[in-house]
């Protein structure tokens, strides 16, 4: 390799633009021992590992693991939900208790039994006026 066409790529290694072929062609070519660049690229060779064997298939595997548990985790948060809108509409949806009536015998029951608590519960009439009167309700005035 010409030293215009290693300056070139050395400059573009500098800036961060170089390809990785351009800096393995840069490793491998570099051969002015008082530069920086070319103490680093020895540093780089002496210090480049190769991977185990079988290191993708390892990657790989803690990918599908880690994938797998992703939707675990969606399947669990999506039965969550469905039981938490069920449960909603169950509670918002149910009918209303049919309330407690009482027949006319058992409501007089209970109003003589009310009546009979009071000591007197007879009205004297004379010197009361009726103020008002319906079906329920009938209110005197006294003159005392």
């Amino acid at each position: 390799m010409e030293k215009g066409e290693i300056k070139k790529l050395m400059e573009k290694y500098a800036a961060g633009h170089s390809t990785l072929e351009e800096e393995e062609l840069l490793i491998k070519n570099s051969t002015d021992n008082e530069s920086i660049e070319t103490q680093w690229f020895k540093y780089v060779k002496g210090k480049k590992q190769n991977p185990k064997t079988g290191f993708n298939d390892k990657i790989w595997e803690a990918i599908k693991k880690k994938e797998k548990k992703r939707l675990t985790r969606k399947l669990i948060i999506g039965g969550m939900s469905i039981a938490a809108s069920l449960l909603f509409l169950l509670f918002y949806l149910r009918p209303a208790p049919i309330p407690e009536t009482k027949s006319l015998a058992e409501k007089e029951a209970l109003l003589k039994e009310a009546l009979a608590m009071f000591e007197n519960n007879t009205i004297k009439t004379n010197n009361k006026k009726v103020l008002y009167e319906d079906e329920i309700i009938i209110i005197y005035s006294t003159s005392e």
